[in-house]
């Protein structure tokens, strides 16, 4: 297991490397069991009065893993479907040994060793990325839309103080600002102002949104301020994940409050269009709560010039004094860090320098188990700075508070009980196969340089193919269209072949749809690359995952290779 480029890291798609990992199970599970019988040993054995006789235990295992032998094999090379794929034997040996000790990340009175390894696992996800230790804080979700409904939650209460703050001062006559000046005036004009104003916090609860609730809160604005409380906003790629209009929901901003931006013609943000939306925001006094980037997008994997929007952001902040909180949902490229951390990547200049942007921006969501292949379920939400990580204080009698601030608690989560399995299989996975080239990033430059290949044979060998821009990650897209297809018929092309990829023994792919209102542009570039009629709201792409471990064998790769083409090629001959 000493070369990170070896799948003995891995159990293998015929479960090739078995006896690698059943010696570590039973090494594993002997250790479980010395462990029971070393604590209390003075305890008498227990009888087993509740225990159920071996038949029924042996009958209903076999008929779970019947039901198992349906299920879909994702840990094959043969399923390019979604973003999932095998995972490594550390990352299923952390779960397993964190899980058979059960501890409940809620508390460390119920996580002594948990909660460390939360910390731990947490600091070596942060380092991957480039942040320094200290100061970040993070911690482990159950997956990116909640990693993302923590950033949600963490900028509307930045927001929230900010806000209330300065409600006070417009009542009181203590400033000429208006409500978006005082909306993103920053943590130092905060503090001065608390100061010299000597406002305690009972004056800022009075007049907080999130305590007092919208109806509450539009009445004192429109009353005591002659104003109508300005909804907040979200300025959102329009490759968004569904996590966010989700937020809004939950939390209580209208639909109307999500402001999608417009994507370049290879499906990135715009960074003119995210100008347009702050100016926007601004001229219409609605508080913008958060900026959202995306590293690595759920339909292309493209990967949005992080590091272009933190400098235009810092940029307000310094010749505007506005600060306006940056997110990046790297849930599914955050792992990509791996590939340039002290080596070369595979992928190109611009996403390299995007993903080294990830150390100027408010907070991060990434996902494990994806890029990481960590078993379900497991997110991260990551805040470079502690005060980003601050959020609402709620408190419960049983629980004891923790007051070390390296200790992430239930009462800074989202979620109350949460598993410390993912924490265990991200910590011995980075001890195995460290976040960097030389490791982790070994596997990812792989699968990157293998969907390259993927691309370039699709193009040359299916007929009427049309390749979406080729990604930034390791996603490959296209349609199908013969010379002056209108767009309809691309799509009635492009799924009907899913639907037979649906039928087909041997390989699994799927679908996207790439809507007209933000992917305008490349859909429009596209179209005139084949002189096709734009008489859709949306172009349909086949889409394929290329992130399979055991594609780094340049001979099985190209036999599978050959095969998916040759399936193509006779699903496309007989439609």
């Amino acid at each position: 297991m000493e070369n990170p480029n070896q799948p003995t890291l891995f159990l293998g798609p015929k479960g090739e490397f078995a006896p690698v990992f059943a010696g570590l199970w039973t090494q594993l599970f002997e250790d479980v069991v010395k462990r029971r019988q070393r604590i209390f040993a003075n305890d008498p054995s227990w009888s087993g009065h509740v225990a159920v006789a071996q038949q029924p235990l042996i009958g209903g295992l076999d008929a779970l893993l019947e039901i198992l032998e349906t299920e879909i094999p994702t840990f094959s090379p043969h399923y390019l479907g979604h973003m999932i794929s095998d995972i490594s034997i550390p990352a299923l040996l952390g779960h397993m040994a964190v899980l058979f000790e059960n501890p409940n990340l809620a508390s460390r009175e119920a996580a002594s060793a948990g909660s460390q390894l939360e910390v731990q696992a947490v600091n070596a996800l942060a380092e991957m990325i480039g942040l320094p230790l200290p100061p970040v804080r993070g911690h482990f979700t159950s997956g990116g839309t909640v990693a993302n409904f923590e950033a949600f939650w963490r900028a509307r209460y930045r927001l929230d103080h900010w806000l209330a703050l300065g409600a006070w001062l417009v009542e009181h006559g203590r400033t000429p600002a208006d409500f978006f000046a005082l909306a993103h005036m920053g943590w130092s004009a905060f503090d001065e102002h608390l100061e010299v104003q000597a406002i305690d916090e009972q004056q800022l609860r009075e007049r907080s949104w999130v305590l007092r609730g919208p109806w509450a809160i539009s009445r004192y604005y429109r009353t005591v301020l002659g104003n109508e409380f300005p909804e907040p906003v979200l300025l959102v790629p329009g490759n968004k994940h569904y996590s966010w209009p989700k937020s809004a929901n939950v939390f209580g901003l209208s639909e109307d409050a999500i402001w999608p931006l417009d994507l370049d013609a290879c499906g990135r943000v715009r960074i003119d269009a995210l100008e347009a939306a702050i100016d926007r925001a601004r001229g219409l006094g609605r508080p913008i709560l958060m900026v959202v980037s995306v590293a690595g997008t759920t339909e292309l994997g493209m990967i949005d010039p992080v590091d272009q929007v933190a400098a235009r952001l810092a940029r307000y902040r310094d010749e505007d004094g506005l600060h306006i909180w940056h997110h990046v949902d790297a849930a599914y490229g955050g792992y990509l860090c791996t590939t340039f951390k002290g080596g070369e990547s595979a992928l190109d200049a611009p996403a390299v320098a995007a993903l080294e942007g990830l150390k100027k921006v408010d907070s991060i969501t990434l996902d494990p188990h994806k890029l990481g292949f960590v078993p379900y379920a497991c997110g991260a939400f990551i805040a470079p700075n502690p005060r980003a990580y601050a959020v609402s204080s709620i408190r419960a009698p049983y629980l004891a508070q923790d007051t070390e601030a390296a200790y992430p608690s239930w009462s800074t989560t989202l979620e109350g009980s949460r598993a410390a399995t993912g924490a265990g299989a991200v910590w011995l996975s980075a001890k195995i196969l460290p976040l960097d080239a030389s490791g982790h990033g070994a596997l990812l430059n792989e699968s990157i340089k293998t969907t390259r290949l993927f691309y370039q044979a699709i193009s040359e060998r299916i007929a009427n193919v049309r390749m979406v821009p080729v990604s930034d990650s390791n996603i490959v897209c296209f349609t199908l269209a013969r010379e002056g297809a209108s767009l309809s018929e691309a799509n009635a092309a492009a799924g009907q072949l899913v639907d037979r990829f649906k039928e087909h023994p041997d390989f699994a792919c799927t679908r996207t749809a790439l809507g007209l209102d933000s992917y305008r542009a490349l859909i429009e570039g596209m179209l005139q690359t084949w002189n096709g009629e734009l008489d859709s709201d949306h172009m349909l792409v086949v889409r394929m995952v290329i992130m399979n471990p055991y594609m780094n064998e340049a001979s099985a790769t190209s036999a599978l290779l050959d095969q998916l083409l040759l399936a193509i090629t006779e699903m496309v001959d007989t439609a």
